[in-house]
């Protein structure tokens, strides 16, 4: 028996963003998520959208939100990195952002893996990495 608390994954990943309308719009059709709902918490709203396996939360904190851009130099989050199974998705998405008009590093060489680096409108990191 473990001496921790069992966790059974990750329910789902929350990013500020500056338009809520923008990123909703921006990640349903350059990624194909799916949006499941919005909610209204205060002065934040939240749109849940499914990116095949990953929840992401996208957030408007309205007239709360602090000013400036996203910065990964800052504490707080560095990139999103989203698994892909083999390099041949990986050619697949590398066609669909280029066709989509959204900049990307190419197919490139990680630590662990092949990926792609690439924005979303608030200019949050993003990629996509094979497994091996």
């Amino acid at each position: 028996m473990s001496a921790y608390p069992q966790i059974t994954g990750v329910h789902h990943i929350g990013i500020t963003v500056t338009d809520l309308d923008t990123s909703v719009t921006w990640y349903t059709r350059v990624l194909g998520a799916r949006e499941l709902r919005r909610l209204d918490i205060g002065p934040m709203t939240k749109a849940l959208v499914q990116l095949g396996p990953v929840t992401l939360g996208l957030v408007s904190h309205g007239r709360t939100a602090a000013p400036g851009p996203f910065d990964e130099h800052r504490a707080g989050l560095d990139h999103l990195s989203l698994a892909v199974p083999d390099t041949a998705v990986l050619r697949a998405w590398e066609a669909r952002l280029g066709s989509a008009g959204v900049e990307n590093s190419g197919i490139v060489r990680g630590a662990t893996g092949a990926l792609i680096a690439f924005r979303d409108p608030d200019n949050i990191a993003l990629e996509f990495y094979t497994l091996s």
